[in-house]
């Protein structure tokens, strides 16, 4: 295969072919015309997720809004998107500090302001409620389905996570529109898909101004609650003392990395489904075999599909010195795919149960909310296994246009309701 692009759209069906030719041919592979390397093994994405100090998160945010990228990079990166050039949106957001952006010692002091309430203790907590949320997911996605209409990503995939993290933000989940609205335009730059900068823009100046009002308000109220926002501000009360503009970044970043990733695993795992007709056989013969079925669809077809970082010094990677300065992306769908780490990587195998993958990263940045993503998975598969039966596409499908993330637009399908 002729080294082509990791940006270009003809990667959006079906990167797969190219993370193969990578990995066999050029493991840490450098693009020269737009001069960065692509690194697609196993061992060699895990050694640069965890080594933060000279693979930098920071910097690698810069790379993906275009501020921090090298000459040639920079001018392709804004070139997507040339109404944008010192916008608002690119020179902002490239310099906060948020969890997936920072190094240490600011992602240290960030982290410990929201570890605790995503542990896998803390998350069952919620499987309640989630299901609760689930049912009238479901109750609404029959009564489309009965009109021909059903979506499954309108109307089950992305409400699900948003209303999930609103309520654990403490923040009416009836905005969940506007949430969704603020997360695709922002998320649209931190994936690099070609976005409107003007909604981007608005879309900022709207999250920053809520969170701003709601702050204030918890701040004023009569007394401190149990939800994420009241969390921040006591524990930041108690001794870390993040800024304002900090505290409201984390808001920010938890309501956006609250959905996303759930909404494209529960999108990937429908359509990995919908051509293995026998899986969903095999999940509602035996539901115990779900959140295995979670791990390896989390394997497959990454919701993450890629990362920058940016080189802090000089680095040997894969018998290639990479000098300092120089953007890295690191495959997760490829490394997913390593047939060292993965026997058959390209087979979905229901009993794999890869609990090694890299789909939520490595290191310091493991993805925070991996346990919430894991339950709303599992419990959404049970739910809907439990109330549709003979689930299939449709219509066409609509991908996101995005080279760092892997999901859906749209997914029209039609079922037979279960009885109950």
């Amino acid at each position: 295969m002729k080294a082509r692009n990791p940006f270009s759209s003809e990667m959006l069906p079906d990167p797969y072919p190219y993370y193969t030719w990578l990995r066999e041919e050029d493991p840490v592979h450098y693009v020269e015309d737009l001069d960065f390397y692509v690194v697609s093994h196993y061992d060699d994405v895990h050694a640069v997720l965890k080594n933060p100090m000279v693979f930098s998160s920071h910097a690698g945010m810069g790379i993906i809004m275009g501020s921090g990228a090298p000459g040639k990079l920079r001018e392709f990166m804004r070139a997507r998107n040339p109404s944008g050039i010192g916008a608002l949106g690119y020179d902002a957001l490239s310099s906060m500090r948020t969890l997936i952006s920072s190094d240490p010692p600011d992602h240290t002091r960030l982290r410990r302001m929201v570890n605790k309430p995503f542990t896998p203790k803390a998350m069952m907590l919620l499987a309640p409620r989630i299901r609760q949320i689930c049912e009238e997911l479901v109750d609404d996605l029959i009564r489309a389905n009965e009109e021909g209409k059903a979506d499954l990503i309108e109307h089950f995939a992305v409400p699900l996570p948003v209303t999930v993290i609103a309520e654990m933000l403490g923040i009416p989940a009836d905005r969940r529109a506007d949430f969704k609205r603020w997360s695709d335009n922002v998320v649209g730059v931190l994936s690099g898909a070609v976005i409107d900068i003007e909604k981007m823009t608005q879309s900022s100046v709207e999250m920053f101004m809520y969170f701003s009002t709601v702050l204030e308000e918890r701040r004023r109220g009569p007394g401190l609650g149990e939800d994420l926002i009241s969390l921040l501000i006591r524990n930041n009360e108690e001794g870390d003392y993040l800024k304002t503009e900090e505290i409201i970044m984390l808001c920010v970043l938890l309501l956006i990395a609250g959905n996303e990733t759930t909404t494209n695993l529960i999108a990937n795992a429908a359509l990995t489904f919908f051509a293995r007709p026998e899986l969903w056989r095999a999940l509602r013969t035996t539901p115990s075999l779900i959140p295995g079925a979670v791990e390896e669809v989390l394997r497959f077809d990454s919701p993450v599909q890629a990362l920058f970082r940016a080189t802090t010094s000089e680095v040997e990677l894969h018998g290639k010195k990479l000098r300092a300065g120089v953007p890295v992306m690191v495959l997760l769908g490829a490394a997913n795919r390593d047939p060292r780490r993965f026997p058959e990587p390209d087979e979905f195998n229901i009993d794999r149960n890869p609990t090694d993958h890299l789909a939520f990263g490595a290191g310091i940045h493991l993805c925070l909310g991996a346990p919430l993503a894991r339950l709303e998975a599992k419990i959404a598969a049970e739910v809907l296994l439990e109330r549709t039966k003979k689930m299939e596409p449709n219509g066409e499908h609509a991908r996101i246009d995005s080279f760092l993330l892997r999901g859906l637009n749209r997914l029209p399908v039609r079922f037979e309701p279960v009885r109950q």
